[in-house]
């Protein structure tokens, strides 16, 4: 039987882009929000009769800020995925919010509307750091989201962070900028299922990447102790750390992203969406307008498409597959000599199934995939 699917809906809306985001978003269309909600469900329809039916393990809204949708829209949604496709019963459902766009009303009607995991982009817990990264919410405002996401009988609740920010310490206990410190007012004060830890990286094209490029903003160095020192933190209060960037109670773990770590095929819908299907590959017209004006004409907005090869089947498997704690399969994959070279040097390591990283190559991943 082949495995269910992951269905990704991108919602490109943002009422303020942050300095250091690279995805693909706008702050000035939120006009287009119903329009666009159409066209989503037009896509989806056509996507399901286009693709034949496939089983669906998860829906994941990603953003953007998804939680500019009113409830009525985001339930509009989900039942075009649940109409279209076979949806198995229990599947995940995630929607990304901001905590300035939350009230106890919303999160209430997107569970009402199917929604079971909210994912918070908290990033910070200091006012001064959040400023910093040019969010427009407030330390208190990410904690009352939290809190009113479990008032609203929310289990599965979800924290995004992110530490290496300009000025902040790996453990200044008496610091305001203590990055531990941090974890802990947020583990000690909620029953969090699953956090997330990025470092921030100054991406190219970006405000930040411009700022650090020309010396005005310095990063701290020491990601590898923000690294250890998050692990050990977090195991500690029962988070295990999965994937290199995320930390969950047992069983947890977010399905969606799983899916995409173990390089399982996922269909992605609305502007400048990506899908992954039986070795193709396409995506979505990025800009909204001419995403919509396709959808009303044609009933897709795929901008290009590509057939991958084996070899680069099996480098995507790697990159994705290595960033899991359990590794991945053996299975289809070739014993390269770079992977050899990275087994010899103690960076990789093989068991009777799988290849995965060494503590020492999961702290450094990106140079040892760069080897590879």
């Amino acid at each position: 039987m082949t495995p269910p699917v992951g269905v990704y809906i991108h919602i490109p809306f943002c009422r303020h882009k942050c300095f250091y985001c690279d995805f693909h978003s706008v702050t000035d269309s939120e006009g287009l929000i119903a329009e666009y909600v159409n066209a989503v469900v037009s896509e989806i329809k056509y996507r399901a009769k286009a693709d034949g039916g496939h089983r669906v393990a998860s829906i994941f809204f990603g953003g953007g800020t998804p939680s500019l949708l009113k409830p009525a829209q985001a339930q509009k949604i989900i039942t075009a995925v649940t109409k279209n496709y076979e949806v198995e019963p229990g599947a995940e459902i995630t929607i990304e919010a901001n905590p300035e766009s939350l009230t106890p009303s919303k999160l209430r009607g997107y569970l009402e509307a199917g929604v079971n995991r909210v994912s918070i982009g908290v990033q910070s817990l200091n006012d001064d750091l959040l400023k910093r990264l040019d969010r427009i919410h407030s330390k208190e405002q990410a904690l009352t989201a939290i809190k009113q996401a479990f008032d609203a009988g929310y289990i599965n609740v979800s924290a995004d962070m992110m530490f290496g920010l300009p000025g902040q310490s790996v453990s200044g206990w008496q610091s305001v900028s203590g990055w531990i410190e941090e974890l802990d007012e947020l583990t000690a004060s909620f029953p969090l299922s699953h956090i997330s830890c990025y470092q921030l990286t100054p991406e190219p094209g970006t405000p930040l990447g411009r700022h650090v490029a020309r010396g005005s903003i310095e990063l701290p160095e020491d990601g590898a102790e923000f690294f250890d020192k998050t692990e050990r933190f977090l195991e500690k209060r029962g988070f295990g750390h999965y994937e290199i960037s995320n930390y969950a109670r047992p069983g947890y773990e977010s399905v969606h992203n799983v899916g995409y770590w173990e390089y399982r095929d996922y269909i992605g819908i609305g502007a400048g969406a990506h899908s992954l299907m039986e070795g193709e590959r396409w995506a979505n017209v990025k800009s909204i307008a001419p995403y919509i004006a396709k959808i009303n004409r044609t009933g897709h907005a795929v901008r290009r498409r590509e057939s991958l090869t084996k070899q680069m089947i099996q480098t995507e498997k790697l990159m994705l597959g290595l960033r899991l704690k359990k590794g991945i399969s053996l299975e289809g994959i070739a014993i390269t000599k770079g992977i050899t070279k990275m087994l010899s040097t103690g960076m990789l390591k093989k068991t009777r199934t799988h290849l995965l990283a060494t503590a020492k190559g999961w702290r450094v991943l990106d140079s040892t995939l760069a080897e590879l």
